[in-house]
């Protein structure tokens, strides 16, 4: 048995040692992977695309798709190691491991570990963090205010805090590191201002404001899906695809129809999101949200996360616009999750709440310092000390050190979050469509003439189309049975292209259903010598290519 090397793959790496390790790979598994990049970020760093499957058993374009990406928000690094533990995984466990060998070679993984390759390395290499793109957006940097930075050098940036009579924060009354709020009764006792740390601009001695981020784009609501503008959806960007790295997304994607499933990664939350952004269930088709539900559930069982609707679950009903999630289920038809990984606070013993309902308590608080002082000992929370600041004077900095406990795990729990959400992106892959010719026979029926029966099947969980929604805006081709004569051969009845429809999976609404909706048979006339060879291929772009073939 083949040992995976699970620690090359789980870390955070800068941008040059990530395609270190990708082009490592592609030099090593010739056979299995292909490396190239399908644009480049506002920097002009490549976007690179690793694509894994068994070239040897088949076109890639020719067998059922699943897309993996991760990074699109720049500090949420996890997502980068889980694409590129996937791309290890595969890789590595080929011809040892009997389940990745078979769905590597009936399946093509499209992986893009880093959307937001520029963010990624800013938030990576310096103390800052950033949503996306570097790229300046809104653009406006007459305002002043607070601006994050590390204005005690030490590589972090923090929290500051200013006592102030008239503050709104207290330290907790179990440990002098935790701030809380102040209560309606709070009239004694010392009390305090909470700031980021960063320089105040244009500071008039009085009044302190915040400074818009100079880096105010998320490109994940730039895609064309519900999209708004920046005045009702924050991040928006000027247009729909505006930014090069959604448009390198959504080009590569519309030019590979044979894409039928997708993750994205992100953090952090500990939850599986899923469609709709903008509505309830009641919005979506019964049979995909079935579809849904029942991948989900695996999920669940193999990360421990509940699987929810950003809408109605994550959200709790304040639409988001222009989400990519939304582009890929509405306007391409695939089945879309998209994890927020990593879940610290669960981990501290905290309930998962999302939207409204997650507002923590004092007590939470305290349970994640314990956390820290018992997983980490200690060294996720930097203790308040005093600073000398340049326009504030006396104030004291300190807080967590959020983007590698908070935002993404600590690497000691780096791999195992990357396993568990590894394994539950195989199992939706292992879900797509596979179509599989049962049965080609010839019947003899009177001299040199032949009757040829075919019996088609998708052997897959999902139908051949993926989604009802694919039906629906026509983006779901039908299964097509292609006869292929020898010279001298000639079709007497039938046609040599036949379209069969969409086949059926093995997903089920519930109740009974009928025997054969996954099955087509198809029949022709065919007049050839005895000894003549018939080859029939079948195909859809979303559930593969099967051939076989008949000696008359």
């Amino acid at each position: 048995m083949v040992k995976f090397d699970g620690a090359k793959f789980a870390r955070y790496l800068k941008y040059d040692e990530m395609v270190a390790l990708l082009q490592e790979v592609a030099a090593d598994h010739p056979n299995l992977t292909k490396l190239y990049s399908i644009g480049q970020t506002h920097e002009g760093r490549d976007l690179w695309m690793m694509e894994v499957t068994n070239r040897l058993a088949g076109d890639p374009n020719h067998k059922p798709g699943f897309y993996i990406d991760g990074n699109i928000h720049a500090g949420e690094v996890t997502g980068s190691a889980v694409c590129l533990y996937t791309i290890g995984y595969l890789t590595s466990l080929y011809g040892d491991d009997r389940w990745v060998t078979e769905l590597v070679d009936r399946v093509t993984f499209y992986i893009l570990p880093r959307i937001s390759a520029d963010g990624a390395e800013l938030f990576l290499t310096t103390p800052h963090v950033l949503r996306s793109s570097t790229r300046l957006y809104p653009g406006d940097e007459s305002e002043g205010g607070v601006t994050p930075g590390d204005v005690d050098a030490d590589g972090h940036i923090l929290q500051m805090r200013i006592e102030d009579p008239d503050g709104e924060w207290k330290v907790y009354h179990k440990d002098p590191r935790l701030m809380v709020r102040r209560r309606p009764d709070d009239t004694e006792g010392k009390f305090y201002t909470i700031l980021p740390e960063g320089i105040v601009e244009d500071y008039d001695g009085v009044e302190i404001k915040f400074k818009p981020s100079k880096w105010g784009l998320d490109i994940n609501r730039n895609f064309p899906a519900h999209w708004e503008p920046e005045a009702v959806q924050r991040g928006a960007g000027p247009f729909p695809l505006s930014e090069p790295e959604t448009k390198a997304v959504a080009d590569f994607l519309v030019a590979h129809p044979n894409i039928g499933g997708v993750m994205a990664y992100h953090t952090t939350a500990g939850a599986i999101l899923r469609p709709l952004c903008t509505g309830d269930d009641g919005k979506m088709n019964p049979k995909d949200l079935a579809a849904y539900r029942a991948i989900g559930e695996l999920g669940e069982e193999l990360t421990g996360y509940p699987c929810i609707s950003v809408y109605e679950g994550f959200t709790s009903g304040a639409p988001l616009k222009g989400v990519f999630m939304d582009w890929v289920y509405e306007h391409l038809g695939a089945i879309v999750y998209s994890t927020e990984l990593w879940d610290a606070a669960a981990r501290a013993g905290m309930p998962r709440v999302f939207g409204k309902a997650a507002r923590r308590t004092d007590e939470d608080g305290y349970k994640l310092l314990q956390w820290n002082d018992r997983e980490l000992a200690g060294k996720g929370f930097e203790p308040w000390r005093p600073f000398d600041h340049p326009q504030l004077g006396p104030v004291e900095i300190g807080g967590w050190r959020s983007k590698f406990v908070l935002v993404n795990p600590p690497e000691p729990f780096l791999e195992g979050e990357c396993r568990k959400n590894m394994l539950f992106t195989l199992k939706h892959a292992a879900a797509l469509p596979q179509l599989e010719i049962l049965e080609l026979r010839a019947e003899a029926v009177a001299s040199q003439l032949y009757k040829i029966t075919a019996v088609v099947t998708n052997r897959g969980y999902l139908p051949s189309n993926i989604t009802e929604m694919a039906k629906t805006i026509k983006k779901a081709k039908p299964v097509v049975a292609e006869l292929s004569l020898a010279e001298g051969a000639r079709l007497v009845h039938g046609k040599a292209r036949e379209e069969l429809g969409h086949l059926e999976g093995r997903l089920s609404l519930g109740g009974y259903s009928p025997p054969n909706p996954r099955k087509k048979k198809v029949e022709w006339l065919v007049q050839a010598p005895s000894g003549t060879r018939v080859s029939l291929a079948v195909s859809s772009p979303r559930a593969g290519r099967a051939s076989a073939e008949v000696v008359l």
